[in-house]
């Protein structure tokens, strides 16, 4: 029975205030005065809670009120005094009932000063007021509590501190990062160190970063950010860049050191986790060209249905890709159509290894869903032995020159 009671004995629920309020009056550090002080400082404080939630005429905000300030009394002790009851007693005993309720307020306050998101200038999701109301009543702060969120909060308020270290150091206001990720600003600020840029890039500049560094990695080689690069950053950040710097080798080295990954499919995959500056509107192309050679090599600029339709019956026939064919070069894709068939595996192949990602579905569709079908129903066409209708087919879609101009 005496392990039981003693088993009972621990479990004590009670808001740390009252169990610091029955210490004191138990061992006589709290009079029969200071316990009238509370009371009267204890009814004054519900009035004013219970007007700033709601107002202090109904029953029930009172009662409301008066759990809240017991909530925010027992915070603050608890907290301040590290759950030492003498301590806390001594406490009543030598301060105002309601500065430690103010304490307690104080700390809330605080903590919702603090970031939650380690995003710039991203608004907070509750008001301070409604921060106040759901820590005070509806979920009433336990110590641990406090700490974790307290813990949570100044985390990112680190890594915060951090991308404005970082940002800082490549010559980037604080006025450009509204609305990005602070991991973000990091991340591109380690990959601007291994490649040795001066600033943030651009998307243009990010994939010329990118390809860069792949050019320079050895095939089949393990790519990894040298921890030697973190050397100058200051101790308060070095801990959170280091942690960045892992996340890049685990989530985006394997990626980089890819050699069969085309550039864009690449980019389509990471670039969303790095910070990119806005670039000019002339870099678009550039773009374009950088990472997907292969397919402005084809093309050679030309970027017209009638151009790409063109390229893809060439490879569907096996010829050499064109963007424009002579008469004789379409009747002889007829006759190997009528032999062989349309090799479009080849030709979504080909879109899915060289085109630029932001447009390969559209390609996609335009080959198998528009232009395949009536191909194979007009080229394919026994009843058609001079290729008139087939061919005609073919000048309708794609580009046909007589021999006189023709490349």
């Amino acid at each position: 029975m005496s392990d039981q009671l003693r088993k009972l004995q621990v479990i004590d629920k009670r808001p740390f205030f009252e169990k610091a309020l029955s210490h004191g009056i138990k061992h006589h550090i709290l009079d029969q005065a200071k316990c009238r002080s509370i009371i009267a400082d204890g009814a004054k404080g519900t009035v004013q809670v219970a007007a700033f939630f709601g107002t202090s005429h109904l029953q029930t905000d009172l009662e409301n009120a008066r759990l809240r300030v017991v909530n925010l009394v027992s915070l603050y002790l608890e907290h301040t005094f590290d759950g030492d009851l003498q301590k806390a007693a001594e406490s009543l005993r030598d301060n105002t009932f309601l500065s430690h309720s103010r304490g307690g307020n104080e700390m809330l306050k605080a903590l919702h000063a603090m970031p939650d998101s380690t995003v710039f200038g991203d608004t907070k999701g509750q008001g301070q007021k409604e921060f106040q109301d759901e820590r005070t009543l509806a979920k009433p702060f336990s110590l641990a509590a406090y700490r974790k969120e307290r813990k949570a909060r100044e985390e990112t308020a680190a890594v915060l501190a951090a991308a404005l270290w970082f940002a800082k150091d490549l010559g980037l206001a604080r006025a450009d990062l509204d609305f990005i990720g602070a991991e973000a600003v990091i991340r591109s600020a380690l990959l601007v160190r291994l490649s040795d840029a001066e600033e943030f890039p651009s998307r243009l500049g990010f994939a010329r970063l990118i390809d860069k560094i792949r050019s320079q990695q050895k095939p089949g080689s393990k790519w990894k950010i040298a921890k030697t690069l973190l050397d100058d950053v200051p101790p308060t950040h070095r801990d959170i860049a280091e942690k960045i710097r892992r996340e890049i080798d685990k989530h985006d080295a394997p990626l980089l050191a890819d050699q069969t990954l085309p550039l864009d499919l690449l980019l389509n995959q990471i670039e969303a986790r790095y910070f990119l500056q806005e670039g000019a509107l002339d870099e678009v192309d550039n773009f374009d060209a950088l990472v997907s050679k292969e397919w402005h090599k084809v093309t050679k600029g030309k970027e017209d249905p009638y151009s790409r339709l063109t390229i893809f019956m060439c490879i569907a026939c096996g010829a050499k890709p064109k963007t424009a064919i002579s008469d004789t070069e379409a009747r002889a894709m007829i006759r190997h159509v009528r032999e062989h068939g349309f090799d479009s595996d080849a030709v979504c192949a080909f879109i899915a290894s060289a085109a630029p990602f932001e447009i390969k579905d559209n390609l996609q569709s335009l080959w198998q869903d528009e232009f395949l079908p009536e191909a194979e129903e007009y080229l394919d066409d026994d009843s058609d032995p001079k290729y008139a209708r087939a061919l005609q087919f073919l000048k309708e879609n794609c580009n046909i020159k007589s021999k006189s101009v023709a490349k």
